[in-house]
């Protein structure tokens, strides 16, 4: 069984997370943005999406099997639904076309800010919303 999901982060084509779990899997659907703040962690090489603010996050929509999905939950350190521990929740969010109009409603990690130890690691806002050109660019 397929799902779709929603990377902005290092799954999005041409990160390293791509290259090991979703390149050759003709995951592929397209791009899309997602409301939110995109933000860098201290001493972290990927970045943290919360559900506040309106700015647009730039990101690919993929369908992939389950087993991969297991794989990517297992990367994002989400454990289940409302776990203290997850270092990402998986949430159902709009998702975008660049004329602000809803195209999906798909699975995105987004950071858990309800557990204070990942609070302490959110640092600076990463303002243009594309974490592949902010990555470029450092």
């Amino acid at each position: 069984m397929k799902e779709k999901i929603f990377v902005y982060g290092t799954l999005r084509k041409g990160m390293y997370n791509h290259e090991l779990y979703l390149k050759d899997k003709n995951s592929f659907i397209g791009t899309g943005f997602v409301k939110g703040k995109l933000m860098t962690l201290k001493n972290k090489s990927y970045p943290a999406l919360l559900l506040e603010g309106n700015d647009l996050i730039l990101g690919e929509i993929h369908e992939v099997d389950n087993s991969i999905v297991d794989q990517l939950d297992e990367l994002e350190s989400y454990f289940g639904e409302n776990n203290i521990d997850n270092e990402y929740n998986k949430i159902v969010c709009d998702i975008f076309d660049e004329d602000g109009q809803v195209i999906d409603q798909i699975p995105v990690y987004v950071y858990n800010i309800y557990n204070s130890a990942n609070v302490k690691l959110l640092d600076a806002v990463i303002i243009s919303g594309d974490f592949v050109k902010y990555s470029q660019n450092i």
